[in-house]
């Protein structure tokens, strides 16, 4: 699956609860429907997205590893 995000979150090198705080912040400033990438080498972050998505009723459309790198693409849905 190729997704085109409209932004991208650079959360490597940073521990929970950083990358969902920037994912976050990300989405506010995001129009309903655009997609934000997040790359994140928190190892927990791959759980910790897919909960944050369902708690706040984004869309998680892909999780994906490249080595160590995490890469979650989540569409903001209101």
């Amino acid at each position: 699956m190729r997704v085109k995000a409209s932004r991208i979150v650079d959360a490597r090198g940073y521990m929970c609860p950083y990358p969902i705080m920037l994912l976050s912040l990300t989405l506010k400033n995001t129009p309903p429907g655009d997609i934000v990438e997040v790359k994140a080498t928190d190892p927990a972050f791959e759980k910790d997205v897919a909960s944050w998505a369902e708690e706040t009723g984004n869309e998680l459309l892909e999780v994906r590893r490249e080595g160590d790198v995490i890469i979650a693409y989540v569409r903001r849905v209101k």
